[in-house]
């Protein structure tokens, strides 16, 4: 059994810990105060993006249309007074393809170094998309009419990109290319800006890692478009924000910025899944929504050009907002190490005592709760060889997910996932023990397991591992003293404690628009490396973990119980130890 003394304990630093998460809580810093006036006119933004739809409906990456609307868009740069265009060439692949994409660029110099970029897709992947990057074109071109020839405190960067389709590589070479000496300050990104009866959220920072948009930016953003739309732009919150920092997954070019380390703010149309464009054809656009995107964007960008050098890194780095305060998130990620250390700590006391006890037993258990993992393992390497057979799609990231439905292959992978899964069960056969183990010993290794796997996961992502913190303590009810309740019951717990991490990815998923599409998609991600190898295998010895926690319910104590020595006394057949006892000659004296 473990000892409830050391496993109390190891709760202490997680107090402390809790202590300062409350008292580490920030007022969220106001938003930057929006201009008095700007002068977007929807209108003729509107007439652009019709006329784009109109002269060049099939941009796919590298095509003669994207090319043609590529000149058009440097045509109107080099109109602008007082703007430097420059052209990059980028050499990519589309379709199976070498294609050479185009970004289009208008440097408008101003009294700071830092680099304001403002980003709008080209091409598209099928059809039109009037109102997706047709419009996005046209209200680029219009922001260039309105900020060209006037005074800027920063440098203002407006970019045609082409790539959107495969993984943002146009967006990802400006980046690599731009010459920006301070740096890139932040980015605004503008995404299906004609799209009609557009929902919440019509602004969106870029999700691909771990980490928060600037607190100022975001709030600024979302302030402006609400007034600019009449209706709530977004909707926040600590679980919210929180999911999306377990699951750090976006779409578009925000992420693709984000990836590259540059917070970026997508103004939107209507929610972050691009809507199916491929029959948007130019009466489709909605000058409202353009007008509202426009005027959003506009505001924006001089908002943050009034501000002084440095005034948008106000606040926590990554956080969690709660009401009207901000969590930083280094306290949620010293919680997370806090909360694994008194099941650690248990566990290695049980395991080390084990272990002296009897070593043997002890040795025995380590390959045993090492072998529980290969049945996630075999999992993963079906996923991975699918991938390189080419049964599973490998997208470049960010992608679309409208362009990579599961169809019929999603539920023929899953089938074949659990169908390698029985498989590596029967040649295991995960709920066998060892004859010679004890129950606390097996539940301890499961619970180092357990802890190591979590430990691995918070390197690469500790809000993660925040959320699987509670499966550390699940080895606890196997080890107990009177001895480990019924199978059913613990893995019925295992389930439980897995609950927040399903939660989050939902909520994420959500987001996305993924709906029940959305484990295709994950099997997706892992084929395409988002999120490593060492996080997948991670996530194999976690399952592992708890699958051990409930093969260790399957001891049976009377086999294993060792059966203890005979007494042994030293007697011989005459009931006593002694001289004679053991027999002698017969004496030669007669008797009479």
């Amino acid at each position: 059994m473990f000892d409830p003394r050391i496993y109390r304990a190891g709760f202490l630093p997680a107090l402390a810990a809790f202590v300062a998460l409350l008292f580490s809580l920030e007022p969220t810093p106001e938003p930057i105060e929006a201009p008095l006036t700007t002068s977007f006119e929807g209108g003729p933004a509107t007439r652009e993006a019709r006329t784009i739809a109109t002269l060049a409906p099939s941009r796919t990456p590298g095509s003669s249309d994207d090319e043609l609307l590529a000149g058009r868009v440097q045509e109107r740069f080099e109109g602008i007074p007082g703007g430097e265009v420059s052209v990059q060439k980028v050499d990519s692949s589309w379709d199976g393809a070498d294609v050479s994409l185009k970004n289009v660029l208008l440097t408008l110099p101003g009294d700071l170094e830092d680099v304001l970029l403002i980003v709008a897709p080209r091409d598209s992947a099928e059809g039109p998309a009037a109102a997706g990057s047709a419009s996005d074109t046209a209200v680029l071109l219009a922001l260039a009419d309105d900020l060209g020839g006037s005074r800027h405190n920063r440098t203002i960067v407006l970019a045609s990109t082409s790539g959107l389709a495969n993984g943002g590589a146009g967006v990802r070479a400006l980046v690599d290319q731009l010459e920006a000496p301070a740096g890139i300050e932040a980015a605004i990104v503008l995404a299906h800006t004609g799209l009609k009866d557009g929902s919440p959220p019509f602004v969106y920072p870029g999700v691909a890692r771990p980490e928060s948009p600037l607190p100022r930016l975001r709030l600024t953003a979302e302030q402006l478009a609400t007034v600019q739309f009449e209706q709530k732009a977004a909707e926040g919150g600590g679980w919210s924000d929180l999911s999306r920092l377990a699951f750090p997954v976006g779409i578009g070019e925000g992420a693709a910025l984000d990836e590259e380390g540059v917070d970026a703010i997508t103004v939107s149309g209507g929610g972050e899944r691009p809507p199916d464009l491929t029959g948007s054809e130019p009466d489709s656009i909605s000058g409202a929504t353009i007008q509202a995107s426009g005027e959003t964007a506009l505001e924006l960008i001089l908002a943050i050009d009034d501000t002084p050098a440095g005034a948008l890194a106000g606040g926590p780095g990554t956080y969690v907002r709660i009401g009207d305060n901000l969590l930083p998130a280094w306290t949620l990620t010293l919680l997370t190490l806090t909360l694994l250390l008194p099941s650690l700590l248990a566990a290695g006391d049980v395991f080390l005592r084990d272990r002296r006890r009897s070593p043997r037993a002890a040795a025995r258990a380590v390959p045993w709760a090492l072998e529980r993992a290969l049945l996630p393992l075999a999992a993963l390497l079906l996923v991975y060889l699918l991938g390189l057979v080419g049964l599973l799609p490998d997208p470049d990231f960010p992608y679309d997910p409208g362009r990579y439905p599961p169809g019929g292959e999603g539920p023929l992978a899953i089938v074949a996932i659990v169908l390698a899964i029985a498989l590596a069960a029967l040649l295991i056969r995960p709920f066998r023990t060892p004859l010679d183990t004890e129950p606390q010993t097996l539940a301890a290794m499961a619970g180092l397991l357990i802890c190591a796997s979590i430990a691995v996961i918070w390197i690469s992502n500790p809000y993660l591992a925040l959320l699987l913190a509670p499966a550390a303590h699940v080895w606890l009810l196997p080890a107990r003293a009177s001895g480990p309740p019924r199978k059913p019951l613990i893995a019925l717990l295992c389930v439980l404690v897995l609950l927040p991490t399903l939660a989050a990815g939902l909520t994420a998923g959500s987001a996305l628009e993924l709906g029940w599409a959305a484990p295709w998609h994950l099997l997706l991600l892992i084929v395409g490396g988002q999120f490593g190898l060492l996080l997948p295998l991670s996530w194999c010895v976690l399952l592992g973990g708890l699958l051990c926690c409930v093969a260790a319910a399957n001891v049976d104590l009377r086999l294993n119980a060792m059966p203890e020595p005979a007494h042994q006394r030293v007697r011989g057949p005459s009931g006593h130890a002694g001289p004679g006892s053991l027999g002698g000659t017969p004496s030669g004296i007669s008797r009479r």
